[in-house]
């Protein structure tokens, strides 16, 4: 792994880590218990560079060779903070700007990508409907052409990030039968006439707001199409596939903060006259954590390192999703058992570890999806 992180790399993610343990970490526990998400430290993010990691300097980004890599650190850092700040934050400084920056004129890049970048906007992307999750092709939002422009009907479902947004890429279909040739991208001004959205509770990543949200004839200009009107979306289709590398990222911060939670509980707790560190069970729960640790960083960081490469990544992106998802839920499992009946209260961390931990099994596709991706890759 060192031969992936030189010096800058390494400085970069210790500056991160500074910040993640100065501003983020000690508000994790009431952002989670709040449902809140933190607008005052998305804005410090924004000011301090790390929202346009991915991005060139034109548009306020930072403009370094290696992207993929630096937002992979990022991701895993915040998530060591806080899973549902990070949730929020990876949308925005990956698929939700990417869109805008691939395909989004100049005007709407000097609109809408440049103030992401700086924090001023909060931007989200949503795919997901009530009957059309993993099966995107089934979305039935419709598209419908208008003189100079469309209108955008339908109902989107577990949209990150909605509630606070000002801009979201929208999937919609402007000719159902053509499955996903048929959708296209719309960005969506959140103040436009006929938008809603609705805050969702859920019990992972709490303070990143997951919604539903209303589209009632809403007006998108012309020059708001991301990409082509018919198989739009497929264009999207590689940003969706580099945010597993990111989601694996996620999943290897969550992780981490319960293992050096659990590690430091137990060189601290006493129990039958000695410190509970000092018995093989525990000893041997931690060795095994720490293991699955490491193979999750290696899966991650090596689709990392291949899509700076620009080499194909379909397979090592969902294989990194899996082993850093399900170890991520495995490690947390193992950190709330060694904390005990203290592991169940509120007051410690590792109930909330494993709650989120669930949140990268789900969130851009299920393991079990992603292995029906890897099986297609592999001619099945």
């Amino acid at each position: 792994m060192d031969m992936l992180f030189d010096e800058d790399l390494k400085a970069f993610r210790n500056e991160i880590a500074r910040w993640v343990d100065e501003r983020l970490a000690p508000r994790a526990e009431a952002l989670d218990a709040s449902e809140e998400f933190a607008e005052d430290l998305f804005k410090e993010l924004g000011e301090l560079g790390y929202l346009g990691v991915m991005y060139p300097e034109a548009y306020g980004g930072s403009g370094i060779e290696r992207p993929y890599l630096y937002f992979t650190v990022l991701c895993e850092e915040l998530a060591r903070g806080s899973a549902g700040f990070a949730a929020t934050v990876c949308m925005h400084g990956s698929t939700a700007t990417n869109t805008i920056h691939a395909w989004g004129s100049e005007d709407v890049r000097q609109k809408y990508l440049v103030p992401a970048l700086r924090g001023d906007m909060v931007g989200a992307f949503a795919i997901t409907e009530a009957n059309a999750g993993s099966d995107a092709s089934a979305l039935r939002t419709r598209a419908e052409k208008v003189a100079g422009g469309y209108r955008l009907n339908g109902i989107k479902l577990f949209t990150s990030g909605a509630y606070h947004a000002d801009f979201i890429t929208v999937a919609a279909t402007s000719d159902p039968s053509k499955g996903l040739k048929g959708i296209g991208l719309y960005l969506l001004d959140t103040a436009a006439e006929g938008f809603s959205v609705r805050k969702l509770s859920k019990f992972s990543v709490r303070c990143s707001d997951t919604n539903e949200l209303l589209l009632d004839n809403v007006f998108i200009p012309d020059d708001r199409r991301l990409g082509d009107e018919h198989g739009g979306f497929l264009n999207a289709y590689k940003s969706l596939t580099v945010d597993r590398i990111f989601t694996a990222a996620l999943a290897l911060g969550i992780g981490r903060a319960a293992y050096e939670a659990a590690l430091r509980y137990a060189k601290e707790r006493v129990q039958f006259g000695q410190l509970i560190g000092k018995f093989q069970a525990v000893q041997f729960k931690l060795v095994d954590m720490l293991a699955m640790l490491e193979q999750c960083r290696l899966y991650t960081y090596y689709a990392a390192a291949l899509a700076d490469r620009g080499q194909a990544i379909t397979t090592e992106a969902a294989l990194a999703k899996i082993v850093a998802a399900d170890g991520c839920n495995e490690v947390c499992q193992k950190a709330l058992n060694i904390f005990g009946g203290y592991g169940l209260m509120n007051e410690f961390p590792a109930q909330r570890y494993l709650r989120d931990s669930y949140f990268p099994m789900i969130g851009g596709g299920t393991s079990d999806i992603m292995r029906l991706i890897i099986s297609r890759q592999l001619g099945l």
